[in-house]
């Protein structure tokens, strides 16, 4: 297993305090392609495959944890994912001050954090705000992608994305 020594995160993993606000894709990845972006990628596995089996395709991963967005990066490196950037940044301030209004063709949420006790739903990144932002930064006909195998937030997620403009 590597160390956090041994994690190379460049040329794929960027510092958020470097980047231009409003991001330009074109600019960033050196092309045109679509962006496809995944909040809380962990170690990347999601963005590893799609990377590689779409190279037609950006990829952009944004992680708060940093051993899992160090990881992410080098692993995204070494199978020569290219067409795949990270940032580690707290995914809501990102998405304000970097993302472009109708930039990205699918947003991905993969198993967000459920904030389990009741006094914590409030931290739960699925809300009716976050849905705002969302509905700006996707492109017209553009997917919001959520999983989540946890019940209780599944049923706090249904009303806020049927309550959205997203279809």
């Amino acid at each position: 297993m590597q160390t956090n020594k041994e994690l190379i995160v460049e040329p794929v993993g960027l510092d958020p305090d470097t980047l231009p606000k409003p991001l330009d894709w074109a600019a960033l990845f050196g092309n045109d392609h679509p962006v496809e972006l995944e909040i809380g990628m962990g170690k990347a596995t999601f963005l590893t495959e799609a990377a590689k089996a779409h190279p037609e395709t950006n990829f952009f991963g944004i992680e708060w944890a940093r051993w899992f967005w160090r990881y992410g990066s080098d692993r995204l490196r070494r199978n020569g994912c290219l067409n795949a950037r990270t940032v580690r940044a707290e995914a809501g301030f990102f998405i304000r001050e970097f993302v472009k209004d109708a930039s990205l063709s699918v947003l991905h949420i993969y198993f967000p954090d459920p904030w389990p006790k009741k006094r914590h739903n409030k931290r739960r990144l699925i809300q009716p705000l976050f849905l705002k932002e969302v509905e700006r930064i996707l492109i017209p006909g553009g997917r919001l992608q959520v999983v989540t195998d946890h019940k209780d937030y599944f049923e706090q997620i249904e009303p806020v994305v049927k309550g959205s403009n997203l279809k």
